[in-house]
This record gives structure tokens, sequence and C-alpha cells, in this order.
């Protein structure tokens, strides 16, 4: 299991976006390279590079960062996600360095262009889904309609998943976060569940779950707060992988 930051940029800025208003912003840092190097020097090896302005242009915008990062840190794994919506866009990304393609739920209703995206990059798309359950269904139940949708996108080429469920009220919880797991037992992909962790005690609590098959925790908003140490929780989870 990985601890995954997200990485939003805007106009070439780390930001954090409000989640019900993704023009709503804070600047993070001017240089995004001083937190990725930061966040390399703790110990992690996977982003989720979020092109703000792609929402509102339509196509990739924050392109050349990519080709920046990769020089400093080679090694470190980039899931891209912002302004796929076509073949060109997709190389567009790729050819900039991104090692992972993500299509909104939005894009994969095109099916057209999921199949040529993972044909044309076999193992390298991964889809986000959500997952809500019905007012009153239990927290516990694994939603067979999700196990479908997921074979049918490995069947397709997909090689991963990002997967958020979506509480009925409120935002997404250590119970929404466990919830994913269990369904990431059901299933071959790799499952990466967004969001969950608002403290230590969140990631205390996913682990001794035993949910081993969840590939990574996507981390937003925390990552930036001053309560939450990335370096214990990185020790956290290697110490767990150990035992």
């Amino acid at each position: 299991m990985q601890l995954v930051p997200v990485l939003e940029i805007r106009h070439g800025k780390s930001v954090h976006t409000e989640p019900k208003n993704a023009f709503a912003n804070h600047v993070v840092s001017e240089d995004p390279l001083d937190i990725i190097g930061k966040w390399v020097e703790s110990g992690i090896k996977r982003i989720h590079y979020v092109d703000v302005d792609a929402i509102d242009a339509g196509e990739p915008c924050n392109v050349d960062l990519l080709p920046k990062i990769k020089k400093c840190h080679p090694d470190l794994c980039i899931q891209v996600v912002g302004g796929i919506k076509d073949i060109d866009s997709a190389f567009i990304w790729i050819d900039a360095g991104a090692d992972f393609l993500v299509l909104t739920s939005k894009a994969i209703r095109r099916k057209d262009l999921l199949s040529d995206i993972c044909v044309e990059f076999p193992g390298k798309v991964m889809v986000e889904i959500d997952s809500r359950k019905a007012e009153g269904s239990d927290s516990s139940e694994i939603d067979s309609q999700m196990i479908e949708t997921a074979e049918r996108l490995e069947e397709e080429g997909v090689g991963g998943l990002v997967v958020t469920e979506v509480p009925n009220q409120g935002h997404v919880t250590t119970e929404n976060l466990l919830s994913v797991g269990k369904f990431s037992q059901n299933v071959e992909l790799p499952i990466f569940a967004n969001g969950g962790i608002d403290k230590l005690e969140d990631l205390e609590e996913l682990l001794k779950s035993q949910t081993d098959k969840l590939n990574g925790i996507i981390i937003g908003k925390v990552i930036h707060n001053e309560t939450f140490c990335l370096n214990t929780a990185l020790k956290m989870l290697n110490q767990h992988q150990l035992t």
C-alpha cells in the first residue's frame, strides 16, 4: 500500500481547490518542485497530478512541468488527470512523462475513447469511479455492480481504478475508505482509494483492518496540514508491511 499525494496545478503553481468549486483555490507553493522534492525525500514514490486548468480549457494545460519533475525525480511515478478527452491529449501527457493516464467517469462513457487509449497505451490507463450506496444500506456490503464494472474495465485493458465511495452526507471518511478496501479484495485490478485520511489515526485504523490488497490511498488537503506528519505516516506503512 502506498500514500499518493495529490498535486493540483493551476497556472504552474501548486494549489488546493475547494471540492465544490474547482475555480476557488489556495496557492500552496509558487514552485511545485519544492513540494515534490520534500515528498520524495520523505519516501513518496507516486503522485496524483491534477491539471486544474484543464477543467476549464478541456485540454492539457500544465504539461511543461512534467518533464521537469521527471528530470529531478526519474523514479517518481506520475498518474495524471485533466483534459484527456481524445487520443491526441493522451499522447501529449505520455510524451511529457506521465506514467499513467486517469480517465474520469465522464470520459469512459465514450467507449470508443477508452478502447482507443487502452489499445494505444496498454497498462497505462486508470479510471475514476464513484460508489454511492443507497441510504440505509450496509456499508460492509460489496456492490456487485461495482465488481462487474471493474471486470469490464479490466477486459477493456484498464490498468487500475481510482475509487471514491461517496457518502450520503458529509465528506469521505475512514468508514468509506474501509469499504473501498473491502471492494479491493474482490477484484483483480489495482485499486487506489480516493480520500478518507484526515489524521494519522485514520491510517492506523485502516492498517488494522488488514486491507492488504488496496494498492494506495490518494491524499489531498491533509498532506498540507501541519498536524499530519507525512514521515510518521510512511513509517507506519513500512512497519505494517514488515509485520
